[in-house]
């Protein structure tokens, strides 16, 4: 095969084939002829997959005769970024003699290949045999960077106001507010205001979520001010994720890097406490108490405003992504033999950082109290409801593993590492992505000639 042949071609010296793939195709398609195809000393792009029993042999001066001069230049398989030039698998065996294959660097700035690894060559379940090859992957991608939501989480509604006194025997309260918290939080309910009552004003109610009471007292029969409700507990905030740790898998694919753990998200917040009620004038009467009738008895005083409700948490901060690794080798339960070989390999892709976590929603301000009448004696206004806390901030999310650095990743058995037959040129491993600092940040890939796989 050669670069000007064509695909077309028989594959015979005076007539060769373009590329590898159909050059191995006419090889193993011959069932009784040894399976050996001859490579010119250049460089191929393409993706190569070999599922059976094939020899290459490259480094062949095709210009004179397709002589070896491996010795000088040799064969060369590359592929476009992020794709493994060389998947070996399906049983059976391969040799390769003077055939260097190279994985191309992944770009650093292009969003769509973030966590890409840059991978040479996988063998899974065949026995493989390099003579006189140099493997090489180069540099990884970095992990993805989680983004901040820019938006805050639910806010929580305005309370209701209280109705005015002297319409009816009792005065209800500040309707309740409600904060479903959609995105996954507890339920936020201002506590209704308190209602108004001939002789006495009711105390408004907590808000909810449970938390320190907060309803606002009524006004007592003996003349004491009602209170307004307090304000709404706020959340919690989440806990951070954790940062990654764990290795990674590996497949006939190439490898999977561990990502981050999100944060987790904040609590809801308290909804704020009803205020408390007003008296009215009872059926009785009483001294300097009336309303602009002044024959109206027996009628509720103003009532307490709502309190606003809490304001939902914040959703927890996505983990960041793992960086690509840079792996000359993946052998999956394959069978390794080297003579005059050289493993290299890039660095690592550094892991993403962990996204801070979202803020919590607001609380809603807390309902107006009603107002005494104009032209009544002796009636107080009620009270205002408080104001609903404020959700928890969400937990940061934790970083990504950086990116390994590997000569031969492996599941099975170990490679053999003869050194007058392999030899490692290794570049620097990913550092890890932040995240809450400590158990938040990721862990740096690992630098290792071999490294197996077979436990997390």
């Amino acid at each position: 095969m050669r670069l000007d042949g064509d695909d077309e071609n028989a594959g015979t010296p005076d007539a060769p084939v373009k590329s590898l793939g159909k050059a191995i195709a006419l090889a193993t398609a011959q069932p009784d002829a040894a399976k050996n195809v001859y490579a010119c000393a250049e460089t191929f792009e393409e993706k190569v997959e070999i599922q059976a029993d094939v020899t290459l042999f490259g480094g062949l001066d095709c210009e004179n005769g397709w002589k070896w001069i491996g010795q000088e230049k040799r064969t060369t398989l590359t592929a476009e970024a992020g794709t493994i030039p060389l998947t070996m698998h399906g049983g059976g065996s391969v040799r390769m003699e003077d055939i260097d294959v190279l994985a191309s660097s992944i770009p650093q700035d292009d969003s769509a290949l973030f966590g890409a690894s840059s991978i040479a060559a996988v063998a899974e379940g065949v026995t493989v045999s390099l003579a006189r090859c140099t493997i090489e992957a180069s540099d990884a991608a970095p992990g993805a960077e989680q983004s901040q939501e820019t938006n805050n989480a639910t806010r929580g509604s305005d309370g209701n106001p209280g109705e005015a006194g002297c319409t009816a025997a009792f005065t209800p309260g500040g309707v309740e507010q409600v904060n479903d918290c959609e995105d996954g939080g507890e339920v936020s309910t201002g506590g209704p205001g308190g209602g108004g009552q001939p002789s006495s004003g009711v105390i408004g109610s907590d808000g909810l979520p449970d938390g320190p009471a907060n309803g606002g007292a009524g006004q007592t029969a003996g003349g004491t001010s009602c209170m307004n409700g307090r304000d709404g507990a706020p959340g919690t905030s989440g806990e951070p994720g954790a940062g990654a740790t764990a290795l990674g898998t590996l497949a006939q694919d190439g490898y999977t890097g561990k990502a981050g753990d999100s944060g987790r998200p904040g609590a809801t917040a308290q909804g704020g406490g009803g205020g408390g009620g007003a008296r009215g004038v009872p059926s009785s009467g009483s001294s300097g108490r009336y309303c602009p009738d002044p024959n109206a008895k027996g009628v509720g005083g103003a009532s307490g405003g709502s309190g606003g409700a809490g304001g939902c948490g914040g959703k927890g901060g996505l983990g960041g992504g793992a960086g690509g690794a840079s792996i000359a080798l993946i052998s999956l339960d394959a069978t390794l033999q080297f003579h005059d070989v050289t493993l290299k390999t890039g660095r690592g892709g550094r892991g993403g950082n962990g996204a801070p976590g979202q803020r919590g929603g607001d609380g809603g301000a807390g309902g107006i109290g009603g107002k005494a009448l104009p032209g009544s004696s002796g009636l107080n206004n009620a009270c205002d409801g408080g104001n609903g806390g404020t959700g928890g901030q969400g937990g940061r999310g934790g970083g990504g593993r950086g990116g390994h650095s590997i000569g031969i990743a492996f599941r099975g058995a170990p490679p053999p590492m003869d050194a007058n037959d392999i030899q490692f040129e290794l570049g620097e491993p990913g550092l890890g992505g932040e995240g809450d600092g400590n158990t938040g940040d990721g862990a740096p890939g690992a630098n290792e000639p071999t490294l197996s796989f077979d436990s997390p």
